[in-house]
């Protein structure tokens, strides 16, 4: 708030080309499994991995892995969509609750913290995870697509700005420590979701 808007304005010029590409780059990782019905032959990422859907109508709900597909068994197979969606749901939200204890217990060994964190499950257009001042995480639920590693790496990112907001040099000195090999693992959230775009 102490910088003038003139000095602002320059330094925005001067990254102009940099910040374009990074835009265009985010919007076209954020295209996720566009348009899926969720109907048998269409095929959906879980926590890294394609499966094949094949749909089969059923007196009893139940879920099947067998190798690269996944069996459901369904009353109403007219509500696939509804119903695979509140799955995939499920199996993210269990994932987060289970990944977010563990990089929780781990980041605190290195580094305390000035509020208790609380992390939700939110829909957003643009980001992976957000984290407020007051401690509150959100994660993406398209992350439900991402290998488990990369989820881990949105925790720890989203944990690091509670110690430090802004991307400077403390910001992934802290990030380093508790999420070794970070750039890595982002260069592959960032190349498996293009992956499956392109799918």
């Amino acid at each position: 708030e102490f910088v003038s808007l003139d000095k602002i304005e320059s330094v925005l010029l001067k990254k102009k080309s940099w910040i374009e590409s990074k835009l265009k780059e985010k919007s076209q990782n954020f295209q996720i499994q566009p348009a899926r019905q969720f109907i048998s032959g269409e095929s959906v990422y879980l926590f890294g991995v394609q499966y094949y859907l094949k749909v089969v109508e059923d007196n009893c709900f139940k879920v099947k892995k067998d190798f690269d597909r996944l069996i459901f068994h369904m009353e109403d197979t007219s509500k696939s969509k509804e119903v695979i969606t509140k799955w995939l749901q499920g199996e993210f939200s269990h994932i987060v609750n289970l990944k977010s204890a563990e990089c929780l217990t781990h980041f605190l060994k290195h580094f305390d913290l000035p509020v208790k964190p609380v992390i939700k499950i939110r829909k957003m257009s643009k980001r992976w995870g957000s984290c407020t001042s007051d401690g509150i995480i959100h994660l993406n639920p398209m992350l439900v697509a991402a290998p488990i590693e990369c989820i881990e790496y949105v925790i720890y990112h989203e944990l690091a700005h509670l110690i430090e907001f802004d991307h400077g040099e403390e910001f992934y000195r802290v990030l380093e420590r508790v999420c070794p090999g970070f750039k890595q693992i982002k260069i592959n959230l960032d190349k498996s979701i293009l992956s499956i775009n392109q799918n």
